[in-house]
């Protein structure tokens, strides 16, 4: 995300400037509230790290804490609060500018932390680290008048190109691209009371200016995508066995695509007790997960990595050298101003959904890229996703 750091006007004595480094600071909340009341301008948009929680991208560590379970934050002495999404985030409108408190209240969690420096019209982002009764916001707050930023939730209203989604105001006008799955669709496709994924722009007015849409459901209603990390507590018999992951009965067939962590291929056979495993795919009503991709902690050949996600431009495609043949590298290239290195693994298709021959990506292409961060610099990309020229 880009940040920028606000800039204050002259009037240095005002409270909340003095307070703040960069658009505001924060200490733990322990006395009893003194929280404002007057109506604002202001819009806080935050991440929650910590037990639990990644804080960074979707990824499954949130899930068993946040969105489902009832997670909220709110504005102390306001009527404003919003539930925390299952990514950990949370964004409020209409906030008093200058020094507000912050209350988090869900299972197993009651605390407060304040924040200063908000400014009317001013997107404030802020990383707060929660576990229990203890909150803190993590590194320097950031301002400016929008904020590039993503979010979750349950589609309440469509007018067009206006929705709503849990709650919060999303103008779709400028949608570039709305996906099912891997498969792309029309913004009119979706469907009321699903769940859907924004990622796009957020004003000084609260309004989230979308650029892309997923819809976390498969269509028919009796599916939701899901992802989760946890401990592989039982394996089933057979080339694809049913699995038990973090509590969750997972299935796999020929579709599945297994690997290990360092990016080195694996049969779902292979998977044993007491492994971490993430998953991905479609989870019915009756609760149990087709897996259609799992990577196990671990390696098989090579280093390790840590998982990554991230979409961006195709700056440049390298030619390769008899090293890179030797290893099976198929293309080395620079994606959103990272190192990505495919091989023989890698599943190439355009953003229809149709195959994909790697070798006609060119620079100026917009891609979606996934797969493991290595220790030498570069993602090893499990998965790339071309915009369809």
């Amino acid at each position: 995300m880009r940040r920028k750091k606000c800039l204050f006007s002259s009037l240095a004595g005002l409270a909340f400037a003095l307070a703040a480094a960069g658009c505001g600071g924060s200490t733990a909340v322990t006395a009893p509230d003194t929280g404002v009341s007057a109506a604002g301008a202001a819009v806080l948009q935050g991440a929650l790290v910590g037990a639990g929680f990644s804080g960074s991208s979707a990824s499954a560590g949130v899930h068993a804490l946040a969105g489902g379970n009832g997670l909220t934050v709110s504005v102390v002495g306001t009527h404003l609060s919003a539930e925390i999404d299952e990514d950990g985030r949370f964004v409020l409108a209409g906030v008093p500018a200058g020094t507000v408190n912050l209350r988090f209240e869900g299972p197993g969690t009651s605390a407060q932390v304040s924040v200063s420096g908000l400014v009317d019209g001013q997107v404030t982002s802020i990383t707060v680290q929660l576990s229990g009764s203890s909150a803190q916001v993590s590194g320097t707050p950031t301002c400016s008048p929008t904020a590039e930023t993503f979010f979750s939730g349950t589609l309440d209203q469509v007018a067009g190109a206006r929705l709503v989604v849990a709650g919060r105001t999303v103008d779709a006008s400028q949608v570039q691209k709305v996906w099912r799955g891997e498969r792309r669709i029309q913004l009119s496709d979706l469907q009321l009371g699903e769940r859907v994924k924004v990622w796009g722009t957020l004003r000084g007015d609260g309004v989230m200016e979308a650029l892309e849409i997923v819809a976390l459901t498969s269509g028919s209603g009796e599916e939701t995508w899901v992802t989760f990390t946890g401990q592989v507590e039982s394996v089933g018999s057979g080339s694809y066995p049913t699995v038990a992951v973090k509590g969750i009965t997972v299935r796999t067939n020929s579709e599945t695509k297994v690997k290990r962590s360092d990016g080195s291929p694996m049969s779902a056979s292979e998977i044993k007790v007491g492994q971490t495993a993430s998953v991905e795919g479609w989870k019915s009503t009756d609760g149990w997960v087709r897996a259609t991709r799992i990577v196990v902690e671990g390696g098989g050949s090579g280093t390790g990595g840590t998982w990554v996600t991230f979409k961006g431009r195709v700056e440049s495609v390298a030619a390769l050298d008899a090293a890179d043949v030797q290893r099976a590298c198929l293309l080395k290239m620079t994606v959103a101003g990272r190192a990505v290195q495919t091989d023989g693994s890698t599943v190439f298709k355009w953003s229809d959904g149709s195959a994909l021959d790697p070798y006609t990506i060119v620079t100026g292409d917009q891609a979606y890229v996934e797969g493991w961060s290595k220790p030498e610099g570069y993602v090893l990309a499990t998965k790339m996703v071309v915009d369809k020229r």
